[in-house]
């Protein structure tokens, strides 16, 4: 089952705002900001192209790529480039975060999986309570902090 991530507003704000300011000079054929005083290579239309437009594929891999799969036994976390796999049976605690570090998440309202002996990972699936509805299908011995306003699910 896939799990695309939460997508805040100033999340949105932010990587399409980079995208746009990416991909807009090659397009609009205008020179992009500072590339007066880099050095003559850059003159080469394409290759300021190229080094336009590779940030703003990298940002929309990540926008249109972040989510998480439960799957065989297996949770399986992508933010573009980045790939993890962790055993859902060796998920020891879930917890909600609003830790502001850099994680695969496109929200600030995440959730922290300790798994392992001493690591976590924060993620952000838009429907936390069926995600870790179907954790506790796959490891009932998931341990919710409801302290931390993870609701009990029976």
């Amino acid at each position: 089952m896939f799990f695309p991530s939460k997508k805040d507003l100033w999340m949105t704000i932010i990587i399409w705002s980079v995208i746009l300011a990416c991909i807009m000079p090659p397009i609009l054929s205008i020179e992009p900001i500072g590339v007066i005083m880099l050095p003559s290579i850059l003159d080469i239309k394409p290759v300021t192209t190229v080094i336009m437009v590779v940030p703003a594929i990298l940002l929309a891999w990540i926008w249109f790529g972040t989510g998480y799969k439960i799957e065989n036994s297996k949770l399986e976390i992508q933010s573009g480039p980045y790939k993890k796999t962790i055993n859902i049976d060796e998920i020891n605690k879930v917890r909600n975060t609003k830790n502001p570090f850099t994680a695969p998440a496109l929200s600030m309202d995440r959730i922290e999986i300790s798994y392992g002996k001493y690591e976590f990972i924060a993620i952000s699936p838009k429907n936390k309570e069926e995600f870790i509805r179907q954790l506790l299908k796959v490891n009932p011995r998931i341990q919710l902090d409801n302290q931390d306003g993870v609701a009990k699910l029976e």
